[in-house]
């Protein structure tokens, strides 16, 4: 497989790399490598000792990432592993690794995803609805098919479509849009992005079509986000970063819409409360002391200059917290 050159730019890579702020001899875990923008500069600054290890569902980023280690000559210990960040503990435990000093994922779609994968994840594309992560996953369903967009916008009830596309979506006419899935399948299997985008367009009051290309944004991302089961995996992860991170160790997430950046705010916040007494106690009696420091009070954005050399940074938020 040849390396892919549409990943997409490092989005918030200098406040990253300011957070973090990476140490000769360090061990770093980029939980969502892509095409290895983070890594590369974390690579360079624990070098000449230090450990990276890369995670990724996508063979094709693990090959776009090896790429550009191997052309920028880095002498630091790299791991690239073909796997999820949600099982960060097996890998690392796998891999020996005792003293992990920084973690960081950039739960973002790529620019690959979209342009180049031919796996459905954008509705201006004429491609089949896939939109896994994992191209390599294998069916997990009585029928044998593998548990894709088409999967689920062919056999989910209408009660389960109606509450994927409100709860991931946060659709205004999802009724209307799973009532046109529905109909149509009732007839024809819907195969195409361009399948599931005609339906969305079709179902939406008259008035409100020329605006199809929102909605269909977001009936896009309910499914991507159902298929690859994202929110689960964000959860699963976050106690296990923060359990396997060395005492001062630093987890940064980087997140796109506000059901991720809900998710980590709060569990930052919960690892860094103190005493939960009562507000009318005297003195502390529960002992409870804070685990961690929240390092990003507010959460970090692109600045204008990035935002205009790169548009997907825009919706980015990148929250750090460190461990004590």
């Amino acid at each position: 497989m040849e390396a892919k050159k549409s990943f997409h730019t490092p989005v918030l890579l200098n406040e990253v790399l300011e957070y973090l702020d990476p140490k000769p001899g360090q061990t770093i875990i980029d939980g969502t490598l892509g095409g290895g923008g983070h890594s590369l500069a974390l690579a360079k600054a624990i070098e000449p000792k230090g450990i990276l290890v890369g995670i990724d569902l996508d063979p094709a980023a693990l090959v776009e990432a090896t790429a550009k280690i191997k052309d920028a000559d880095i002498k630091s210990e790299i791991h690239f592993v073909k796997g999820n960040y949600k099982d960060i503990k097996r890998i690392v435990s796998e891999l020996g690794l005792k003293e992990i000093n920084a973690i960081i994922i950039d739960i973002g779609i790529s620019s690959y995803d979209l342009e180049g994968s031919n796996r459905g994840f954008s509705f201006q594309k004429h491609e089949p609805l896939d939109m896994r992560f994992d191209p390599e996953a294998r069916p997990a369903h009585k029928e044998k098919e593998p548990f894709t967009a088409r999967f689920i916008v062919n056999h989910y009830s209408e009660k389960e479509l109606k509450q994927i596309f409100d709860q991931y979506g946060e659709e205004k006419f999802s009724s209307r849009i799973v009532r046109g899935i529905i109909e149509h399948r009732q007839e024809n299997k819907i195969e195409t992005t361009e399948d599931l985008f005609n339906i969305i367009k079709h179902s939406l009051p008259a008035a409100f079509r020329f605006k199809a290309g929102d909605s269909a944004r977001r009936i896009f991302q309910a499914l991507r986000i159902e298929v690859n089961k994202e929110l689960e995996n964000l959860e699963k992860f976050l106690p296990d970063a923060f359990e396997i991170l060395a005492k001062n160790g630093k987890l940064a997430v980087i997140s796109f819409h506000s059901l991720e950046d809900r998710i980590v705010k709060h569990f930052f916040l919960e690892k860094a409360k103190g005493c939960i007494c009562p507000p009318d106690f005297p003195q502390c009696v529960c002992g409870k002391e804070p685990l961690a420091k929240i390092l990003t009070k507010k959460p970090i954005t692109a600045s204008e200059e990035e935002q205009k050399e790169n548009s997907r940074s825009i919706p980015a938020k990148l929250r750090v917290i460190q461990k004590i």
